[in-house]
């Protein structure tokens, strides 16, 4: 790796409901740090970061949505998103015991922004 790809940061950037979400949903000082942990890797990586922190999710719902799995899946929290161009976009946070409703609120506001599904 070059030292230019090593220093490069992604954008990443947060759904306001997702923003709401981390507020009032995500409640313990552990929890958030293990989110932003995880969202700092996102940053730093982008396409590189892969299994455990990160897994595609399937099926054609899914298609172009990702798992944000902090502490390497060990953690209770996770993060939707997906990469639109450059930009990474987080738009749902919730407990993985919660994962359907997760699932589909991401989907939800997946629609708001535009550009193509990166897989």
């Amino acid at each position: 790796m070059s030292p230019a790809e090593s220093s490069r940061r992604y954008t990443v950037i947060y759904d306001p409901d997702a923003v709401h979400e981390f507020v009032t949903v995500v409640r313990s000082k552990e929890g958030h740090r293990s989110i932003l942990n995880a969202v700092l890797k996102l940053r730093e990586l982008g396409e590189r970061l892969g299994p455990p922190h990160m897994k595609p999710l399937q099926g054609v719902a899914a298609t172009g949505l990702r798992e944000l799995r902090p502490k390497q899946g060990r953690s209770d929290w996770r993060a939707i998103y997906r990469r639109v161009g450059s930009t990474y976009v987080i738009l749902a946070l919730d407990r993985h015991a919660n994962f359907d409703s997760l699932i589909a609120r991401a989907q939800a506001r997946a629609s708001r922004y535009g550009g193509s599904l990166e897989a």
